[in-house]
């Protein structure tokens, strides 16, 4: 059975769905890539904190939104959200990836992750975290105004997760930081998240201390 951002959909219907779609995201990482650090192979274990919720883009579909976590093949777990609606994934495959390093709103939105997934209420907060990047990715890189009402993507199905997602996106208007953008070799779900020195990015040479130096410029 394949898992993926969109889960409970045919794989035909999906494609169909989402086909007109194709290229939603190609923009923002088009823009946001700042140079290739290498390549990994890794494999999604698990979506969690989220919930199953709709969304609409091209059509209402039924997803499981929340956080990827990852288990890299050279490389302790690590976690990443999706970033491509477009692809599908399946849990316990392995895929491998580009890692870019990028520089973006989506980078100012993966930095907040560790105070914002705290507390209370943690699976409707991952599932606002992945609609409040879903809306970066597929409508703020069209240049499309950030409204979750509108636009190519939507989410108005919990108003609780609305209302996070909300505030995430409030909170990086304007805003853009370094992340690393994970793009697949073999057709899967693109995927996304922050730098940190103890992840498997920082297996790649130079990465830490080339983050570094580009903070300081």
């Amino acid at each position: 059975m394949q898992k993926r951002c969109l889960w409970g959909i045919s794989t035909v219907g999906l494609f169909v769905a989402l086909l007109n779609n194709a290229s939603a995201n190609t923009t923002l990482f088009n823009n946001d890539k700042v140079i290739q650090l290498g390549i990994v192979t890794l494999k999604v274990t698990q979506v969690s904190p989220g919930i199953t919720t709709q969304i609409i883009y091209g059509s209402a579909l039924n997803v499981q939104a929340g956080e990827y976590v990852l288990n890299p093949t050279t490389a302790p777990k690590t976690w990443a959200f999706c970033v491509d609606l477009d692809h599908v994934i399946n849990l316990n495959q392995t895929y491998t990836y580009e890692i870019w390093l990028a520089y973006g709103r989506a980078g100012a939105l993966l930095n907040l992750r560790d105070s914002f997934l705290t507390g209370s209420n943690l699976n409707k907060k991952g599932a606002a975290f992945q609609v409040a990047l879903w809306e970066i990715a597929h409508d703020h890189s069209l240049g499309n105004p950030i409204n979750l009402n509108s636009g190519a993507f939507q989410y108005t199905a919990d108003a609780t997760v609305q209302s996070y997602a909300n505030s995430l996106l409030s909170a990086t208007a304007g805003q853009a930081d370094y992340y690393y953008f994970l793009r697949s070799t073999s057709g899967a779900q693109n995927l996304a998240m922050v730098p940190e020195p103890a992840s498997m990015l920082a297996l790649a040479t130079g990465v830490v201390g080339l983050i570094a130096r580009r903070r300081k410029n």
